[in-house]
Protein backbone atom coordinates (compact mmCIF):
# COMPACT_ATOMS: atom_id res chain seq x y z
CA UNK A 1 0.00 0.00 0.00
CA UNK A 2 2.94 2.48 1.09
CA UNK A 3 4.70 1.78 -2.69
CA UNK A 4 1.05 2.22 -4.02
CA UNK A 5 0.77 5.92 -2.56
CA UNK A 6 4.17 7.01 -3.11
CA UNK A 7 3.67 5.80 -7.39
CA UNK A 8 -0.04 7.46 -7.28
CA UNK A 9 -0.77 10.91 -9.06
CA UNK A 10 -2.02 12.56 -5.96
CA UNK A 11 1.74 11.60 -3.72
CA UNK A 12 3.58 13.33 -6.82
CA UNK A 13 1.50 16.32 -6.95
CA UNK A 14 1.93 17.25 -3.78
CA UNK A 15 5.59 16.72 -4.07
CA UNK A 16 5.56 18.96 -6.58
CA UNK A 17 4.14 21.69 -4.70
CA UNK A 18 6.41 21.17 -1.38
CA UNK A 19 9.20 21.62 -4.27
CA UNK A 20 7.81 24.46 -5.29
CA UNK A 21 7.59 26.16 -2.27
CA UNK A 22 11.28 25.63 -1.00
CA UNK A 23 12.82 26.19 -4.06
CA UNK A 24 10.68 29.45 -4.64
CA UNK A 25 11.75 30.78 -0.82
CA UNK A 26 14.87 30.21 -1.70
CA UNK A 27 15.11 31.85 -5.46
CA UNK A 28 12.96 34.65 -3.98
CA UNK A 29 15.04 35.53 -0.90
CA UNK A 30 18.29 35.08 -2.32
CA UNK A 31 18.19 37.27 -5.42
CA UNK A 32 15.70 39.90 -3.65
CA UNK A 33 18.63 39.90 -0.64
CA UNK A 34 21.16 40.66 -2.88
CA UNK A 35 19.41 44.01 -4.61
CA UNK A 36 18.04 44.49 -0.78
CA UNK A 37 14.44 44.23 -2.24
CA UNK A 38 11.95 44.98 0.76
CA UNK A 39 10.45 41.94 2.98
CA UNK A 40 7.12 42.74 1.72
CA UNK A 41 8.38 42.49 -1.99
CA UNK A 42 10.65 39.68 -1.23
CA UNK A 43 7.52 37.39 0.37
CA UNK A 44 5.06 38.76 -2.17
CA UNK A 45 7.42 37.19 -5.23
CA UNK A 46 8.22 33.92 -3.46
CA UNK A 47 4.31 33.34 -3.35
CA UNK A 48 4.23 34.40 -6.74
CA UNK A 49 7.00 32.09 -7.88
CA UNK A 50 4.99 29.60 -5.99
CA UNK A 51 2.51 29.46 -8.42
CA UNK A 52 4.29 30.09 -11.66
CA UNK A 53 6.50 27.34 -10.69
CA UNK A 54 3.27 24.89 -9.91
CA UNK A 55 1.66 26.01 -13.34
CA UNK A 56 4.54 25.44 -14.98
CA UNK A 57 5.98 22.38 -13.89
CA UNK A 58 2.76 20.54 -14.77
CA UNK A 59 2.85 21.77 -17.66
CA UNK A 60 6.31 20.78 -18.60
CA UNK A 61 5.55 17.38 -17.17
CA UNK A 62 2.82 17.07 -19.93
CA UNK A 63 4.78 18.47 -22.82
CA UNK A 64 7.60 15.75 -22.05
CA UNK A 65 5.19 12.93 -21.76
CA UNK A 66 2.93 13.69 -24.67
CA UNK A 67 4.16 16.75 -26.80
CA UNK A 68 7.86 15.36 -27.53
CA UNK A 69 7.35 12.55 -30.29
CA UNK A 70 9.83 8.93 -29.18
CA UNK A 71 10.31 9.01 -33.57
CA UNK A 72 12.46 12.82 -33.83
CA UNK A 73 16.34 12.70 -33.69
CA UNK A 74 18.94 14.05 -30.86
CA UNK A 75 19.10 17.43 -32.49
CA UNK A 76 15.21 17.91 -33.14
CA UNK A 77 14.57 16.68 -28.97
CA UNK A 78 17.27 19.36 -28.35
CA UNK A 79 16.13 22.25 -30.30
CA UNK A 80 12.57 21.30 -28.78
CA UNK A 81 13.77 21.39 -25.44
CA UNK A 82 15.76 24.90 -25.92
CA UNK A 83 12.13 26.42 -27.20
CA UNK A 84 9.96 25.14 -24.32
CA UNK A 85 12.97 26.41 -21.84
CA UNK A 86 13.01 30.04 -23.30
CA UNK A 87 8.83 30.40 -23.13
CA UNK A 88 9.42 29.23 -19.44
CA UNK A 89 12.25 32.07 -19.13
CA UNK A 90 9.33 34.26 -20.32
CA UNK A 91 6.39 32.90 -18.31
CA UNK A 92 8.43 33.40 -15.35
CA UNK A 93 10.49 36.05 -15.18
CA UNK A 94 7.86 37.94 -17.81
CA UNK A 95 5.45 37.61 -15.02
CA UNK A 96 7.58 38.42 -12.41
CA UNK A 97 8.75 41.11 -13.82
CA UNK A 98 5.44 42.83 -14.56
CA UNK A 99 4.55 42.17 -11.28
CA UNK A 100 7.05 44.24 -9.42
CA UNK A 101 6.72 46.99 -12.17
CA UNK A 102 3.16 47.41 -11.08
CA UNK A 103 2.99 46.84 -7.06
CA UNK A 104 6.61 47.92 -6.79
CA UNK A 105 8.05 50.33 -9.08
CA UNK A 106 10.52 52.57 -6.81
CA UNK A 107 12.00 48.83 -6.66
CA UNK A 108 11.85 48.18 -10.34
CA UNK A 109 15.28 49.59 -11.75
CA UNK A 110 16.84 47.34 -9.09
CA UNK A 111 15.02 44.62 -10.25
CA UNK A 112 15.52 44.59 -13.84
CA UNK A 113 19.67 43.96 -12.69
CA UNK A 114 18.67 40.35 -11.56
CA UNK A 115 16.83 39.50 -15.04
CA UNK A 116 19.85 37.47 -16.52
CA UNK A 117 20.75 35.74 -12.93
CA UNK A 118 16.74 34.73 -12.98
CA UNK A 119 17.06 33.67 -16.36
CA UNK A 120 19.85 31.81 -15.65
CA UNK A 121 18.13 30.35 -12.52
CA UNK A 122 15.12 29.10 -14.86
CA UNK A 123 17.48 27.41 -17.06
CA UNK A 124 19.15 25.38 -14.68
CA UNK A 125 15.55 24.25 -13.09
CA UNK A 126 14.44 23.55 -16.28
CA UNK A 127 17.35 21.29 -16.92
CA UNK A 128 16.84 19.64 -13.23
CA UNK A 129 13.09 19.56 -14.02
CA UNK A 130 13.93 17.57 -17.59
CA UNK A 131 16.22 15.31 -15.90
CA UNK A 132 14.37 14.36 -12.76
CA UNK A 133 11.28 13.51 -15.59
CA UNK A 134 13.61 11.39 -17.62
CA UNK A 135 14.63 9.62 -14.72
CA UNK A 136 11.41 8.95 -13.39
CA UNK A 137 10.48 7.52 -16.66
CA UNK A 138 13.29 4.79 -16.58
CA UNK A 139 12.15 4.00 -13.60
CA UNK A 140 9.07 3.12 -14.77
CA UNK A 141 9.90 1.52 -17.86
CA UNK A 142 12.08 -1.06 -15.84
CA UNK A 143 9.15 -1.82 -13.66
CA UNK A 144 6.79 -2.07 -16.42
CA UNK A 145 9.82 -4.20 -18.08
CA UNK A 146 9.59 -6.59 -15.09
CA UNK A 147 5.50 -6.87 -15.28
CA UNK A 148 5.93 -7.49 -19.73
CA UNK A 149 8.32 -10.72 -18.35
CA UNK A 150 5.61 -12.12 -15.73
CA UNK A 151 2.81 -11.48 -18.43
CA UNK A 152 1.29 -15.05 -20.19
CA UNK A 153 -0.91 -15.73 -22.80
CA UNK A 154 -4.24 -16.33 -22.65
CA UNK A 155 -6.24 -19.66 -24.00
CA UNK A 156 -8.80 -17.45 -25.47
CA UNK A 157 -7.55 -13.96 -27.02
CA UNK A 158 -9.68 -11.60 -28.45
CA UNK A 159 -10.92 -10.94 -31.81
CA UNK A 160 -12.25 -7.86 -31.61
CA UNK A 161 -12.43 -4.66 -30.01
CA UNK A 162 -16.05 -1.87 -29.25
CA UNK A 163 -15.44 1.32 -28.69
CA UNK A 164 -17.91 4.09 -28.04
CA UNK A 165 -17.71 6.90 -30.23
CA UNK A 166 -20.49 9.20 -29.46
CA UNK A 167 -23.97 7.48 -29.65
CA UNK A 168 -23.07 4.93 -31.65
CA UNK A 169 -20.51 1.80 -31.24
CA UNK A 170 -17.13 1.24 -33.61
CA UNK A 171 -15.77 -2.48 -34.20
CA UNK A 172 -12.78 -2.59 -34.32
CA UNK A 173 -10.82 -5.83 -35.78
CA UNK A 174 -7.64 -7.28 -34.25
CA UNK A 175 -5.84 -7.74 -37.27
CA UNK A 176 -6.71 -4.17 -38.45
CA UNK A 177 -4.90 -3.10 -35.10
CA UNK A 178 -1.13 -0.99 -36.24
CA UNK A 179 -0.45 -0.23 -31.97
CA UNK A 180 -1.58 0.67 -29.22
CA UNK A 181 -0.70 3.45 -27.06
CA UNK A 182 -1.26 4.37 -23.60
CA UNK A 183 -3.16 7.66 -22.90
CA UNK A 184 -3.53 8.46 -19.35
CA UNK A 185 -6.35 6.06 -18.00
CA UNK A 186 -6.70 5.23 -21.81
CA UNK A 187 -5.72 3.29 -24.67
CA UNK A 188 -5.55 4.35 -28.02
CA UNK A 189 -6.28 1.87 -30.71
CA UNK A 190 -4.49 2.87 -34.11
CA UNK A 191 -5.33 1.41 -37.57
CA UNK A 192 -5.15 2.80 -40.75
CA UNK A 193 -8.87 4.82 -40.48
CA UNK A 194 -7.68 6.31 -37.42
CA UNK A 195 -7.42 5.95 -33.64
CA UNK A 196 -10.58 5.46 -30.82
CA UNK A 197 -9.88 6.10 -27.06
CA UNK A 198 -11.01 3.46 -24.63
CA UNK A 199 -10.65 3.41 -21.12
CA UNK A 200 -8.31 0.37 -19.49
CA UNK A 201 -4.98 -0.22 -19.08
CA UNK A 202 -2.01 -1.66 -21.26
CA UNK A 203 -2.07 -4.65 -19.28
CA UNK A 204 -5.41 -5.37 -19.22
CA UNK A 205 -5.12 -5.92 -23.10
CA UNK A 206 -1.60 -7.32 -23.03
CA UNK A 207 -3.21 -10.18 -21.67
CA UNK A 208 -6.30 -10.64 -23.56
CA UNK A 209 -4.66 -9.60 -27.25
CA UNK A 210 -3.64 -12.74 -29.38
CA UNK A 211 -0.04 -13.29 -27.90
CA UNK A 212 1.36 -14.39 -31.29
CA UNK A 213 0.54 -11.19 -32.71
CA UNK A 214 1.47 -8.57 -30.94
CA UNK A 215 4.43 -8.21 -28.51
CA UNK A 216 4.37 -5.13 -25.74
CA UNK A 217 7.95 -2.95 -27.06
CA UNK A 218 7.29 -0.32 -24.13
CA UNK A 219 5.84 1.10 -21.42
CA UNK A 220 3.53 3.04 -23.57
CA UNK A 221 3.15 1.14 -26.83
CA UNK A 222 1.94 -2.26 -27.78
CA UNK A 223 2.19 -2.93 -31.25
CA UNK A 224 1.29 -5.38 -34.24
CA UNK A 225 4.02 -7.91 -35.38
CA UNK A 226 2.64 -8.05 -38.91
CA UNK A 227 2.95 -4.11 -39.47
CA UNK A 228 6.03 -4.18 -38.69
CA UNK A 229 8.53 -3.01 -41.61
CA UNK A 230 12.14 -2.37 -39.85
CA UNK A 231 13.74 -2.42 -36.79
CA UNK A 232 16.85 0.29 -36.58
CA UNK A 233 19.19 1.33 -34.20
CA UNK A 234 18.19 4.74 -32.33
CA UNK A 235 21.28 5.93 -29.67
CA UNK A 236 21.58 3.81 -27.50
CA UNK A 237 18.57 1.96 -28.03
CA UNK A 238 16.42 0.54 -31.07
CA UNK A 239 13.55 1.38 -32.68
CA UNK A 240 10.77 0.14 -35.39
CA UNK A 241 9.10 1.39 -38.21
CA UNK A 242 5.66 0.68 -39.07
CA UNK A 243 3.73 0.41 -42.24
CA UNK A 244 2.02 4.06 -41.45
CA UNK A 245 5.68 5.19 -41.44
CA UNK A 246 5.35 6.13 -37.51
CA UNK A 247 8.65 5.31 -35.46
CA UNK A 248 8.37 4.04 -31.89
CA UNK A 249 11.16 3.40 -29.77
CA UNK A 250 11.94 -0.30 -28.00
CA UNK A 251 12.96 -0.41 -24.55
CA UNK A 252 15.37 -2.83 -23.81
CA UNK A 253 13.42 -5.57 -22.64
CA UNK A 254 10.85 -4.87 -24.93
CA UNK A 255 13.88 -5.50 -27.81
CA UNK A 256 14.59 -9.06 -26.24
CA UNK A 257 10.82 -9.83 -26.23
CA UNK A 258 10.53 -8.71 -29.56
CA UNK A 259 13.32 -10.62 -31.12
CA UNK A 260 11.91 -13.34 -29.44
CA UNK A 261 8.94 -13.03 -31.17
CA UNK A 262 10.53 -12.71 -34.56
CA UNK A 263 13.12 -15.48 -33.89
CA UNK A 264 15.91 -13.14 -34.55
Amino acid sequence: MLISFYNSNSYKLWRNIILCIAISICYATSIGWIIHLEALAIALDAALTVCLLSIGSIALWNIYSYAIPDSINHLQTLSLHILYCFMCILFVVGVESIFIYVIFPKSFTSFATTLPLRAFCMTLLYIAHREYHDANKKIQEDNEDEIIEENTAVKDPIERITVKVGQKIKVILVTDLIYLKAEDDYVAFFTTEGHWLKTGTMKEFEATLPSNKFVRIHRSYIVNIDKIVKIERYGQQQQLQLTTGERIRISPNGYKILRTKLNL
